[in-house]
């Protein structure tokens, strides 16, 4: 279904770390642009359709305040396209940075509280989402999750406000339109959905212990993967379950939907990368459709590089390469 094409390199190694992957197509300049952390930079790589012009780009993360100059330690970096603009968004265990979508200029910086009671604790941001038209959502540590107001241009970022539902660490975001999903280190999956201006939880899915490393929806079905290898398919309606797949044999990294098709695509601990067919109905069901594996890697991060599903990129750790899969 799928071959394996040439890699790119980013100009260092690819950190162990879930989601590590983001993709940003730029159709009017066209260029493909991805982005991996490694430690406290972020590697960016953007190239021609054909892939014959490749240029590399790498973004610090550091506090801006006079005092404090060390680099942070990252662990999300995402593209995150609004109707009106687009902005990378940066994630450590000091703040969240956001920039332009190229990281030629820094828009905006939110330091993260440290836990004063607890010093073998450090609060961080992790789980990234664009809803409605002009908010951008982050989770953190401590379960909250933090709405920010974005502006059309300029560097006008605010908070807006702080949605309070889950009691442990945010695992991963993601959106469809004004509705906003959100898991958690214990298994939990919370719905929300924006109401006028202010972002209401809807409803929730309880969890086992297993945290909920990534989440994606798809046509109002939940796709999340599990911490002990599992994918699971929700309604994103009634919260039931319809489809339970042992998919990995290790933790499970990233998921990523081809939102034109419904195509699921999977990368795991266990070296493998997978994808599956989603199908609509009563019941959500997941169909399998491809594996291969990546030998000797750990893959950190996959992402389809169009809505149909026909390429996807994929990251291991402590590997520079950006290896890619096309249709046959």
């Amino acid at each position: 279904m799928y071959r394996r094409d040439k890699p790119i390199a980013f100009k260092s190694s690819v950190s162990l770390l879930v989601n590590n992957l983001t993709c940003y197509i730029n159709l009017e300049k066209g260029s493909l642009n991805y982005a991996a952390v490694h430690r406290y930079l972020v590697n960016i790589v953007s190239s021609t359709p054909d892939g014959s012009q490749v240029t590399h780009k790498q973004i610090m993360c550091k506090e801006p305040s006079a005092t404090q100059q060390g680099t942070s330690m990252i662990i999300q970096v995402k593209w995150v396209t609004l109707p009106a603009r687009v902005v990378l968004v940066i994630t450590s265990i000091k703040g969240i940075q956001m920039f332009e979508y190229d990281g030629s200029a820094m828009l905006y910086w939110h330091a993260l509280k440290d836990h004063a009671e607890n010093a073998d604790q450090c609060n961080f941001g992790r789980g990234i989402a664009g809803v409605g038209e002009n908010l951008i959502c982050i989770g953190s540590e401590t379960g909250e999750i933090m709405v920010f107001s974005i502006p059309s241009k300029g560097p006008n970022v605010a908070l807006k406000e702080t949605l309070k539902g889950h009691k442990s660490a945010i695992c991963d975001l993601t959106s469809d339109h004004n509705n906003l999903y959100s898991s958690d280190d214990e298994g939990n999956i919370i719905m929300w959905t924006l109401q006028g201006s202010q972002i209401q939880q809807t409803g929730k899915i309880p969890g086992s212990g297993d945290p909920v490393s990534s989440i994606e929806v798809w046509k109002s079905i939940i796709v999340a993967s599990y911490g002990n290898g599992q994918i699971k398919a929700y309604s994103a309606k009634t919260g039931k379950v319809g489809a339970v797949v042992n998919a990995h044999a290790r933790w499970i990294n990233a998921v990523s939907v081809a939102k034109g098709t419904g195509l699921v695509l999977t990368a795991s601990e266990d070296s493998f990368v997978k994808v599956w067919q989603l199908n609509e109905g009563p019941t959500p069901e997941l169909e399998f459709k491809f594996a291969e594996c990546v030998t000797d890697l750990q893959l950190v991060g996959a992402q389809f590089v169009d809505e149909n599903g026909k390429a996807f990129a994929v990251t291991g750790y402590d590997s520079p390469d950006l290896i890619f899969f096309s249709h046959s």
